[in-house]
């Protein structure tokens, strides 16, 4: 096993710990709830990856807020087609709503308010067809 396979580990075990946690808007915290970009931070600050967040968003943020958030946090674009567990998907709903997850070892973890929870769930063509971009988290905070 590999540092690099730790780091993954670590990064699906604190958000899979999030799982069943209530959903709310700008949430940052599991035990007041998390939205989808919530529960990244949440998990990059267990980590050790801290300074970058911003809830100066609304509910339904401008076009492509959550990719630039992602990019300028210094979060590693990679291939689309890289699912590797522990990266984080930008998924599109609609013309351009963004929503993220955190791609686990079962399919993908995140914060959805329809379902009014963090949940886990399978990585099914539908959900691959709203994939826009997968980055991964910064190497330099690896322990």
């Amino acid at each position: 096993m590999t540092i690099c396979d730790l780091h993954q580990k670590k990064i699906i075990s604190i958000a899979r710990s999030c799982v069943g946690k209530s959903f709310r808007h700008q949430g940052r915290n599991p035990e007041d709830g998390l939205d989808c970009i919530g529960l990244i931070v949440y998990v990059a600050k267990a980590i050790g990856l801290t300074g970058f967040d911003h809830k100066d968003y609304k509910k339904i943020p401008e076009k492509f807020a959550i990719s630039r958030q992602a990019t300028a946090a210094g979060f590693r674009r990679c291939p689309r087609n890289d699912l590797t567990p522990g990266n984080v998907l930008i998924l599109k709903f609609g013309k351009y709503l963004e929503h993220a997850a955190i791609i686990s070892d079962r399919g993908i973890i995140h914060a959805c308010e329809k379902y009014g929870k963090v949940v886990e769930h399978g990585l099914d063509d539908v959900w691959r067809s709203r994939i826009i971009s997968v980055h991964a988290f910064p190497q330099t905070f690896i322990p």
